[in-house]
């Protein structure tokens, strides 16, 4: 039995390009709800990718666990190793939760997207049963370690690094679901039959916010274990029913939805994620109940990517996604007509919502930031900065679809400063 976390501190990590981003601030204002002070800001955490089993100076080639005597350049640092398959070490998870400690106690909620373990690449450490629950009962200390759970609702979500096998996830309840309802009950979700039979959930925020919590492995055309949802008892089929289900009661009780689930449904070239049928019915109906969907979040491809859910004059296919692709501007066609905009964070993300009547739950804006992995590595110390402010960056009064429209249309230009922002952020690579 391998027992890392005996060993070696709980910490968290966040998977790694070039750089680590730790936190996009979404803010929104809220009025009294519930009798309590809301701040407007949430966090969104993705991909943490924890490797118990990184050491520094080691081989990148043996993802920064095996000691290479002939190899005096180019070794594992404290922080990460960049441009690496290496996954997140202790001392990175460390730095990012004690700076979302000192900095975001005020936050209303955290929406964490998934992906908490490390990939299973290295044939010298396969992944074990024990992996599998340590990994996700060491994302739960670090959470209630860092945060104030009676005050900040913490709402996770599963990635498809989480399962038993990578991927792969049956349909129906199953052993995993059961050990998360067990490891997540400090956090107090509303895990019902619905958690228990399909890895899904509502968690209501306040009496005016709630998020939906989706299983995308149920529409991931890489997961060999469903079926798409032309059946209508796929495990993807179901889940569309239940969100469906769960919209029209929210729009009946005046609620504002976010979604969050771990893959988005373009993928990081901007091609279909989920199968098919899957993919087309929930874009419909996202577009369908845009009017209630005031946000949603994915993770995964460790991009800092934007994709427009937009309006067509199609009659079978009323709604559109447009991914905004670093090779390619915005088309003329993507520039009106948007009904929701889809965040895609690259790791850790906080941003902000609107308190007010008559505009509660629209994003008004989000701060992303960054750690300089090298320089961290050099100098022996993490540095947490900020990498840009959106509505600044992008000359905005909130982020609202009309107001992205006006971006878009910036960017239509590829020599515009907007294109080239973005440009930049979508991997922070410069």
């Amino acid at each position: 039995m391998r027992t890392p976390f005996n060993i070696l501190p709980w910490l968290i990590g966040t998977y790694m390009t070039r750089f680590i981003e730790a936190s996009q601030q979404h803010t929104f204002r809220i009025n009294d709800i519930n009798n309590a002070e809301m701040s407007g800001k949430f966090l969104h955490i993705s991909d943490i990718h924890l490797d118990p089993y990184y050491l520094p100076n080691r081989n990148p080639k043996s993802y920064c666990r095996l000691y290479a005597s002939k190899l005096k350049k180019n070794k594992s640092g404290q922080f990460g190793t960049v441009g690496s398959k290496c996954d997140s070490p202790l001392a990175l998870v460390d730095s990012a939760f004690s700076f979302l400690k000192e900095n975001f106690q005020d936050v209303d909620f955290v929406i964490y997207t998934g992906d908490s373990l490390r990939h299973d690449r290295d044939p010298n450490f396969p992944f074990l049963k024990e992996d599998v629950i340590l990994g996700h009962e060491a994302i739960v200390k670090y959470v209630t370690e860092t945060f104030n759970l009676s005050k900040t609702k913490f709402i996770p979500t599963l990635g498809n690094n989480d399962e038993w096998t990578h991927n792969q996830l049956e349909g129906g309840t199953n052993t995993l679901f059961g050990n998360l309802t067990k490891i997540w009950a400090p956090l107090n979700l509303n895990l019902t039959s619905d958690f228990a039979n399909g890895g899904y959930y509502r968690q209501d925020v306040n009496a005016k916010l709630s998020v939906l919590s989706l299983n995308s492995l149920y529409f991931y055309e890489n997961n060999e274990k469903i079926r798409d949802c032309h059946h209508t008892q796929s495990p993807g089929s179901i889940q569309l029913k239940w969100i469906e289900d769960q919209l029209k009661n929210m729009r009946e009780e005046g609620r504002v939805v976010y979604i969050s689930q771990h893959v988005p449904l373009l993928d990081s070239d901007g091609e279909p994620s989920f199968l098919p049928k899957c993919q087309n019915k929930f874009i419909q109906l996202l577009g369908k109940f845009s009017d209630v969907v005031y946000g949603h979040f994915t993770g995964h491809t460790n991009l800092d990517a934007l994709t427009f859910l937009t309006e067509s004059d199609n009659f079978r296919d009323k709604y559109n996604l447009h991914y905004l692709d670093r090779d390619e501007g915005p088309s003329k066609k993507s520039v009106n007509n948007i009904v929701l905009v889809m965040y895609n964070a690259p790791s850790i993300v906080p941003g902000k919502y609107s308190t007010s009547l008559g505009t509660f739950g629209e994003l008004t804006d989000y701060i992303q930031y960054y750690l300089d992995i090298e320089k961290a590595n050099v100098i022996g110390r993490a540095i947490w900065e900020i990498e840009y402010i959106a509505t600044e960056t992008y000359n905005m009064k909130q982020l609202s679809p009309s107001e992205w429209s006006k971006v878009l249309r910036k960017m239509k230009y590829k020599n515009s400063k907007a294109w080239k922002k973005y440009i930049k952020f979508f991997t922070l690579s410069s």
